[in-house]
């Protein structure tokens, strides 16, 4: 198994690495993989890449930043990404509804372009990015890495290059058995830790469960706040998915739009501004992300909330360089 992820990732060795860490067990395990790749007889110029959307549970903002800190001390790039459009900022300046399957405004703004942007900034023309998206995530991942491909993925995943970019997917046929099984066996080459927090704390031994932002509306359920609320006896994370129901519940209403549009009109835009408060008053430590990187958003939009920033914000070690992009 190992031999034919070397086998791919030696495929783009001439070429500079972005390997693009979002701090869930495939990001993590390419990481690691990538990580003790380049210490090879530097065999790749590796730099990581965490694009940043502000809006992380706790167990993921803290592992995150704890992965990255001790990445960048072992001399290693680590790039964090924050976008100019945020989501509170979209929302209060762009009027845009809370994002939805025939919405989804956020990807492009807090991953894609970040991502293509630095590219562009650090004047590399050509690249790989290194991402640890896999098939057996979801029949609708495995459809679109098999398009990408072009039809001729072969056994290497490499995707079609757009703009001297190629997007490789080390790990696109483990199974979740083999992520944790790698991760359980190894320990973290930046630090010597295990695994033990990532698997224990960030998926409470749930692998199957998907990771993301804390008010991610695309998705009708949220599997990953009802996990928290049990791992952790919290039942704050049961009222972030309550008032992340009724978030997309105002998306979804006509009469919270303006006239043929997906913008909120005066009324929607009240009732995402009183379910903000509402949330970020009883839980505070959602804020972590923007009271690190973007304080003033919300010292701006929700003023009735900006005194707890002080309290949740992260200091991070200066060889991180944050970009907002």
């Amino acid at each position: 198994m190992m031999r034919l992820v070397y086998g791919r990732l030696s495929m783009v060795a001439g070429l500079p690495w972005f390997t693009a860490f979002s701090g869930g067990k495939d990001s993590t395990a390419v990481l690691d993989i990538a990580y003790r790749f380049s210490q090879e007889a530097a065999r790749a110029e590796l730099a990581v890449v965490h694009n940043e959307e502000l809006l992380k549970p706790p167990p993921v903002f803290h592992w995150v930043y704890s992965v990255l800190s001790e990445v960048a001390r072992k001399g290693v790039r680590v790039y964090v990404t924050v976008p100019r459009e945020d989501y509170i900022s979209v929302i209060f300046e762009r009027r845009y509804s809370p994002p939805g399957p025939a919405f989804m405004w956020c990807t492009a703004r807090f991953k894609e372009r970040p991502t293509a942007r630095l590219a562009q900034m650090l004047s590399w023309r050509r690249y790989a990015l290194l991402t640890g998206v896999r098939m057996s995530e979801s029949l609708h991942r495995a459809t679109h890495i098999k398009a990408r491909c072009g039809g001729v993925c072969g056994e290497y995943f490499i995707q079609k290059m757009s703009d001297g970019v190629i997007h490789i997917a080390p790990i696109a046929d483990w199974s979740d058995y083999d992520v944790v099984s790698y991760l359980k066996s190894r320990r973290q080459p930046w630090s010597n830790r295990d695994y033990s927090y990532l698997l224990k704390h960030v998926y409470c031994g749930e692998a199957r469960i998907r990771t993301g932002c804390t008010l991610c509306t695309v998705v009708e359920r949220d599997a990953m706040l009802e996990m928290y609320a049990r791992c952790y006896n919290d039942t704050r994370y049961l009222k972030a998915a309550e008032v992340k129901a009724k978030l997309r519940a105002v998306g979804l209403d006509w009469d919270m739009r303006l006239y043929k549009s997906k913008k909120l009109n005066d009324a929607g835009l009240g009732r995402v501004r009183e379910l903000l408060i509402e949330l970020f008053d009883s839980f505070p430590e959602l804020l972590a992300g923007y009271a690190t990187f973007k304080p003033e958003v919300v010292e701006k939009h929700l003023p009735e909330v900006a005194h707890h920033l002080p309290q949740v914000k992260l200091s991070l070690p200066q060889n991180i360089e944050v970009i907002q992009l």
